[in-house]
């Protein structure tokens, strides 16, 4: 994002933020496979990048069912929400996002997304509870997990921002950090330490928050440092205990990086958020596309995902050859292996071949009778399967039947056709989307189907030519070049889009 909070020697994201990042992803899948073997389930590679698909659809999809059963927010309806969202935007200089009600008993306010525009999602059940500087500190520490970069990863972890203690197991390192550096940014927005604090408050106790006298309160955080156990316990959630949270900002005032935050807060700047430009009206530069560590992240992440959908299905990452003409055996001890008039035998170590067994002549047997037909246009029913009609022949619609191609074509083929397939609908793949990725034409425009097939044509037949040339040329590769396409950081769209580039 644009704004310069999270940048240089003053910067608000927590010093421990990115390591807990990076050893958050490397000891999660470790991590799952150990809770899968207590828990005596079978948590594997597979598992998790299916799960992973599974997040990224939800998500997808979910916003579509925020737009037909939540209440969209917008000057005309709510305008005071609006207004305080609105506010927060133009200070941070972070394009508006969608704004939704909806009844959630468990999360005031949530932002979910994985690219423009991101999506902030309050509670009915709380909306009336908060005062507007409440209201503001909530909503803020939403928007720094939008401009600090954390939503696209949030929201695979949970789509309504209420993680179960598993994941909190798993990631909650990272969590509990990205909490520590999004409430610096909702202090921020509220203006007051009180105003904050009673947010806090008001967030985990509901209307009981009134009554709560938070000097008292905080002062239960020495409690707490004085007893090892209590302080494990963190780990059981995805945010450090209120009371920690409230000391860590207490702290945060005091230091010359809240001074010049607050100075940027305070300067003169619109009233009203960058507006995202229209496709077509700029052209993707040189410093706009990804690099060859940035691709490789996607790509690798790409590369888990299809490779754990081709083996679930019971697929091969090879392509598999199979011989009509061979049939194989296998009892205790033995393997025999027919191939045309001959059979061999492998018992332990040794084979042995032996000409193959007549096949006895079936028994004559009155022919049995058809089963009735029903055909609707090109699909035949029969009372034992279903079938399409073709001028070659009937195709069974069996399960075999269609997972036949997944289980035989292999990674060659389906690498570069879900790329495509995902490229074309979505503009992103998922591995380009946790990296914050994105394909477009040279003028921020989604590439057309068929270019977007031809881009990973491409791919596909040369990519031993793509690979040793990306060490000469990083961020605008052959195919890139050939199908006047980019791979772009979606910050940098944004930032373009906005003129804060």
């Amino acid at each position: 994002m644009a704004t310069p909070l999270f940048e240089g020697p003053n910067s608000l994201r927590d010093p421990a933020e990115r390591f807990a990042f990076w050893a958050t992803a490397i000891c999660a899948l470790p991590a799952a496979l150990l809770i899968g073997y207590v828990l005596h389930e079978s948590i594997g590679a597979s598992q998790v990048a299916l799960f992973i698909v599974v997040a990224m659809v939800y998500v997808t999809l979910a916003r579509g069912r925020l737009l037909g059963s939540s209440v969209r927010v917008h000057q005309a309806q709510y305008p005071r929400v609006f207004a305080i969202v609105k506010r927060a935007c133009a200070a941070l200089e972070i394009p508006m996002p969608l704004v939704f009600v909806r009844e959630d008993n468990l999360v005031p306010v949530a932002a979910l997304g994985f690219g423009e525009p991101y999506s902030i999602v309050l509670s009915s059940h709380w909306i009336e509870v908060f005062d507007d500087d409440e209201l503001a500190f909530a909503v803020g520490r939403e928007l720094g997990h939008i401009a600090a970069g954390h939503t696209r990863f949030l929201s695979l972890l949970s789509v309504n921002g209420n993680e179960n203690p598993l994941i909190s197991l798993i990631f909650g390192a990272w969590l509990r950090r990205c909490t520590t550096t999004c409430d610096k940014i909702g202090l921020l927005c509220c203006g007051s330490l009180d105003a904050a604090v009673r947010s806090m408050g008001v967030s985990a106790f509901h209307e009981f928050a009134r009554k709560v006298d938070y000097d008292v309160f905080a002062e239960q955080q020495a409690e707490i440092e004085s007893d090892t156990i209590f302080r494990w316990g963190v780990w059981l959630g995805s945010e450090p205990y209120a009371t920690t949270r409230i000391a860590s900002l207490r702290s945060f005032m005091q230091t010359p990086a809240y001074e010049a935050a607050a100075a940027w807060f305070g300067r003169e700047r619109d009233e009203e958020p960058p507006a995202l430009a229209a496709p077509g009206t700029t052209t993707v530069g040189e410093r706009d596309c990804a690099g060859w560590w940035r691709r490789l992240a996607a790509y690798g992440i790409d590369v888990v995902v299809v490779t754990a959908v081709i083996t679930s299905f019971g697929g091969n990452v090879a392509p598999v050859v199979v011989h009509r003409d061979r049939d194989v055996a296998v009892s205790p001890g033995i393997v025999s292996i027919q191939a045309g008039d001959e059979r061999i035998n492998i018992r332990g170590k040794h084979v042995t071949t032996a000409p193959a067994k007549p096949t006895p002549a079936p028994s004559p047997t009155a022919s049995p009778t058809p089963s009735p037909e029903i055909t609707m246009g090109p699909l035949v029913v029969t009372e034992d399967n279903w079938a399409v009609r073709t001028p070659l022949g009937d195709v069974p619609l069996t399960t075999d039947a269609l997972l036949a191609p997944i289980q035989h074509l292999g990674f060659a083929f389906w690498f570069p056709a879900y790329l495509a397939l995902l490229v074309a609908v979505a503009g992103q793949s998922f591995g380009m989307m946790i990296s914050g990725l994105r394909v477009v034409t040279t003028d921020f425009r989604r590439p057309s189907i068929v270019r977007t097939i031809f881009r990973y044509v491409i791919v596909g037949f040369l990519w031993w030519l793509i690979v040793p040339l990306s060490f000469f040329k990083r961020r605008v590769l052959l195919h890139d070049r050939w199908t006047r396409t980019r791979l772009v950081k979606v910050e940098r769209v944004v930032a373009r889009a906005t003129g804060t580039a």
